[in-house]
């Protein structure tokens, strides 16, 4: 009668435990189909309307763009039927009423294949000024069979209003007397159409609309100002070239979805809000985890009522659950009895294994994409500086200069020499400085008379390590924005105080007014505005690596001098944090 009791008892036994483990089966099963197909419907909701969303602001742009074309190829056909001597005052009415018919046209200006002004829809301050040289004339001498879309920049040909324009520029033919000639056509335009297109859209709070050229330089942006968020959208714009794809932005669920408009080469990316959909969805896990919690929880104090040989391995692989979800993921379920329970302990310290495993491999991806990132940043040498410089050192040569060809050739071997360091992000003070008087040797052999400088720099600085290149965009600016007509000083400072390392460059000129000042610090922290991209490439680097504290800061005298100030926080060891 005994052993007809155990008997009996381990039939019960395994009846609860097989409806035990259907039950968990039924419950995983059920929740997954439900949850998968739940979400692939959300998601291919979520892709339709993004990729709508973004083929409507295409489609916009793409017939804005052709409308400027359309502007453009009136004005080509005007300037080839008439005579620009003849009906001189009948083109510039063409070119003048082809601009007031559209608000988003700044000017309209014809050049003859020399750069000089041939006539206009302003008057010019500088209409003997040779345009030759400019990138949006050269691009349409260069491939003359379309029209050149240039990056933002200040209006070049009225006196100076603060407004960024867009250059569109293609080779033309116009009439002279009895001669047919070749010319370049430059239409400035202004952003007022691009923001109106941009502002018919909702992409949700936080949804902002980029512009990128084929060059990945950012043409516009619509949007908060959001100086995290538009700098987290931009690396994701410059990583993904075409196609939509969700993605985290300053804690807001986002898909971005990025696409080409052919007659510009621009991309235009859109980012709109999915964070709604992404709570649904996390709100639909949460249900489907209580529900199976509570259906688990009730079969299992059912067995532990009948057998508690059955429910004390359960109860030890809970525990161990528990502090795994309380994050030690060094915790290891062991428990006896039987064989389907050990082998599901086994699989669940596997599980765990790789867990862990996944996690550390996503530290060292994130890790390694932060230092690409300020790789990326540090590398953008301005492409200028060795074209003027190289013109320099040709120039010295021609007028027998040799001694001053020997000095600017070894300064710019060493000045990119500091600038490649091996591939090093960080370098010693001492080596920046000596970048920094590399450059300021080239510069004041190419700048004759123009101005002088000097250094002060705490020895005791000289072996700390700094992100490089950091001082040439401040040393740039106060030679070309600072330092006035008459010769100019220009001094580095470099010291150690109150907890931060600081560097100042100060230079004598003109100065800066409060209100400007104010505006390149907004600016920097997500503004609207120009601050050249330089300073800003210097301000996103100095955030990146050592975080917030880290500043640059701006103080002047108007008609006397002017100083930019980097200061980056010391760890209590003594170095940059």
């Amino acid at each position: 009668m005994r052993r007809k009791s155990f008997h009996d008892l381990s039939i019960a036994q395994s009846i609860l435990t097989a409806t035990l483990l259907i039950v968990v089966a039924v419950l995983l099963f059920t929740s997954l189909i439900y949850y998968t197909t739940f979400s692939r419907r959300t998601d291919a909701l979520v892709e339709s309307q993004s990729r709508e969303i973004n083929k409507q602001i295409v489609l916009n742009y793409k017939s804005y763009i052709t409308s400027v074309i359309e502007t453009a190829n009136h004005i080509l056909s005007a300037s080839l039927n008439l005579d620009v001597d003849d009906s001189y005052e009948e083109l510039r009415n063409i070119y003048s009423l082809s601009m007031d018919m559209k608000k988003d046209v700044a000017s309209i200006f014809l050049f003859d294949e020399e750069g000089n002004i041939v006539l206009g829809s302003l008057e010019t301050e500088a209409p003997e000024k040779n345009y030759s040289r400019e990138n949006w004339f050269i691009n349409a001498r260069n491939e003359s069979t379309i029209f050149h879309f240039s990056a933002p920049h200040d209006q070049e040909l009225i006196a100076y209003t603060g407004e960024q324009v867009i250059s569109v520029s293609r080779l033309i033919e116009y009439t002279r007397g009895d001669r047919v000639l070749e010319g370049v056509l430059l239409i400035e335009l202004n952003f007022n159409s691009l923001s109106e297109l941009a502002a018919q859209t909702n992409l949700g709070e936080g949804g902002h609309i980029l512009i990128l050229n084929d060059k990945d330089a950012l043409i516009y942006y619509f949007g908060e100002d959001d100086l995290e968020a538009l700098t987290e959208s931009y690396h994701l714009s410059v990583e993904n070239l075409m196609g939509g794809f969700k993605a985290l932005i300053h804690g807001r669920e986002m898909y971005i979805n990025i696409n080409t408009l052919a007659q510009t080469r621009w991309r235009i990316v859109t980012v709109y809000n999915i964070n709604a959909i992404a709570q649904a969805k996390d709100r639909m896990i949460l249900i489907l985890f209580l529900v199976f919690v509570a259906s688990f929880f009730i079969t299992a104090v059912i067995a532990y009522l009948i057998s508690h040989r059955i429910s004390r391995p359960l109860h030890q692989l809970e525990k161990t659950m528990q502090r795994i979800e309380q994050g030690d993921f060094h915790s290891k379920v062991e428990v006896s009895g039987q064989k389907e329970i050990v082998m599901l302990a086994g699989s669940f310290n596997s599980m765990i294994d790789e867990i862990r495993s996944l996690m550390e491999k996503v530290v060292d991806e994130q890790r390694e994409k932060r230092k690409t990132e300020l790789k990326a940043l540090q590398n953008q040498i301005n492409p200028h500086f060795l074209y003027n410089t190289l013109d320099s050192i040709v120039w010295l040569a021609e007028n027998q200069r040799t001694s001053d060809v020997i000095t600017t050739v070894v300064a710019l071997a060493r000045f990119f020499r500091i600038s490649i360091s091996r591939g090093n992000n960080f370098i010693p003070v001492r080596d920046e400085i000596e970048h920094i008087r590399n450059y300021l040797t080239i510069q004041s052999i190419r700048y004759v008379n123009r101005f002088s400088y000097s250094f002060d720099v705490d020895e005791s600085i000289l072996d700390e390590k700094v992100m490089k290149l950091i001082l040439q965009p401040l040393v740039e600016n106060a030679i070309y924005h600072g330092v006035g007509e008459e010769e100019g000083e220009i001094t580095i400072v470099g010291y150690r105080t109150e907890g931060f390392l600081c560097f100042d460059v100060t230079n004598t000129g003109y100065g800066i007014t409060q209100e400007r000042i104010q505006e390149i610090q907004r600016v920097l922290k997500g503004g609207e505005g120009d601050t050249g991209v330089g300073l800003k490439n210097v301000y996103l680097r100095l955030k990146i690596y050592y975080g917030d504290k880290a500043d640059i800061l701006f103080s002047s005298e108007l008609d006397e001098w002017t100083r930019v100030s980097i200061r980056i926080p010391l760890k209590k060891g003594g170095g940059p944090s």
